[in-house]
This record gives structure tokens, C-alpha cells and sequence, in this order.
């Protein structure tokens, strides 16, 4: 998986944690409400945020229109306009969806039901979507954007966004980590994690990059 398309600055999100995450279900294109850890994580993203916000005031904000990352989005957004977009939306786990990871593990006998290697979980469920087609939605998402954007998304979805923007192949996608509360700056091909509002500012004060004004 190559990258030979320049993308504008993104800063990507996953969602906070949620009870399903905490319960070890696949979760997919259903939904469960953000834990207080996860809306304390989603408060944290909110101050490492601030900065750019504040520093790009024009900048676009999407986000997937299922709950958890909704919910995210409305508290990191701070009041501005969240765009919903359906091609950021969880990779579709098919009939796994709503299961417990270590069942169906039990059930394949191999594999893992830890949440760090639910990649191969989601992209191998019975007709769900598959790899080939969430490549070609993230491919598709990113070819949309204009202008530096927040992109509040999941775990899956987020990683192939890192991927595709880094030029990863398929087994380092896979080995990703999908941590909540913290904000990804991709850029130029790299990325870039910020873990407190202190790192923010101190991007934001060193970073060579202009932001255009949103249109």
C-alpha cells in the first residue's frame, strides 16, 4: 500500500471508550454509550485540541454518524460545526457484530480476542465488508477532502486512514494501536501523536505548516 497522493494536514480521532469496548464486543456498525472514561478521554482530546482549533478557526470537522464517535465529536468540537460522513462510519463486522471477541475466537480456534488485534476479527467476519472495500471507502473519503480537517472516527477506519495517508502495508496497518484520547496528526506522509494540550501548543508554535482559511 503506497502513497503517492499528498493529502492536507489531518487530525484524526477515535472515539472515546465505550461499554462494549469495555465488555470485549465487536462492535461495528452498532453502538454503545461512551463509559466515563470515555468521556473523560473525549474531554482530553477536547484540550489537545484547543490549540489547533484555536490556531485554525476555519478548519473542518468530520465525523462518523454512529453514536460513540458522534458523542465524541459534540464534545471535542467545542461548538462548532461537526459535517456527518457515512464513509468514516466502523468497518461492517457483518454477523459478529454485538459478540463477544473471545466467542468467536473460541469459536474459529485461532486468533486473538484482545482488542490490539481486532483488526483481522472485523475484516474477516462472515458478510461483512471486507478489506478490499473499506480500502477503497477510506481511499475515496480522503481523495474528498480540500482542507486541513478533525476527523473524529473508530478503530479499524482509523488505523487504514493512518495507513493509506503513511503508505503501510496491510500487516502494519494491522499492527496499529488504536488508543483513545489522544489526537494523530498526519502530514506530509507521517504521522504524529499528540497526548496532552502542551504537546498541541508546542505543534501548533513549530509546526512549518500554513492552514488555508476554510472555503
Amino acid at each position: 500500500m503506497t502513497q503517492s497522493v499528498t493529502y492536507p494536514t489531518l487530525y484524526l480521532l477515535r472515539h472515546g471508550q465505550t461499554e462494549w469496548n469495555v465488555e470485549g464486543r465487536l462492535q461495528g456498525r452498532l453502538d454503545s454509550a461512551l463509559t466515563e472514561t470515555g468521556m473523560a478521554q473525549a474531554h482530553a482530546q477536547r484540550a489537545i485540541l484547543a490549540p489547533i482549533l484555536a490556531a485554525y478557526p476555519g478548519i473542518a470537522i468530520h465525523a462518523s454518524p454512529l453514536g460513540r464517535a458522534w458523542r465524541t465529536a459534540s464534545v471535542v468540537a467545542e461548538g462548532r460545526a461537526v459535517q456527518a460522513v457515512d464513509g468514516l462510519k466502523e468497518v461492517f463486522a457483518g454477523t459478529w457484530e454485538g459478540r463477544l471477541r473471545a466467542e468467536v475466537v473460541a469459536e474459529r480456534g485461532f486468533g486473538s480476542a484482545e482488542e490490539k488485534d481486532m483488526f483481522s476479527l472485523f475484516l474477516s467476519a462472515p458478510n461483512g465488508e471486507g478489506g478490499a472495500a473499506l480500502e477503497a471507502r477510506c481511499r475515496a473519503y480522503l481523495a474528498s477532502l480540500t482542507q486541513p480537517t478533525v476527523i473524529i472516527s473508530h478503530g479499524v477506519v482509523s488505523a487504514f486512514l493512518r495507513g493509506i495517508i503513511c503508505g503501510l502495508p496491510l500487516d502494519e496497518i494491522a499492527a496499529l494501536p488504536h488508543v483513545q484520547g489522544v489526537v494523530t496528526v498526519l502530514s506530509g506522509g507521517q504521522a504524529r501523536v499528540l497526548d496532552t494540550k502542551e504537546a498541541a501548543e508546542a505543534y501548533v508554535a513549530h509546526s512549518p505548516e500554513t492552514h488555508p482559511p476554510a472555503a
